[in-house]
């Protein structure tokens, strides 16, 4: 397989990664600046997935 591809999945992992402790972040019983660096955390991970996921289907057509 192409190196695009496993940087791709090693990103989608890390993403999700991302994502799981951002959301654990925001969902303690933390607040003010430790609950919405999660809530930010979660809305970057969610933008950074699709260009992974594009760059993975560019690389397999």
């Amino acid at each position: 397989m192409q190196p695009q591809i496993w940087i791709g999945i090693g990103g989608t992992i890390f993403a999700l990664a991302f994502i799981f402790n951002g959301w654990r972040s925001s969902r303690g019983d933390q607040s003010g600046h430790a609950a919405n660096a999660g809530r930010l955390h979660i809305v970057m991970g969610l933008v950074f997935l699709p260009f992974l996921w594009v760059a993975i289907v560019a690389t397999m057509s």
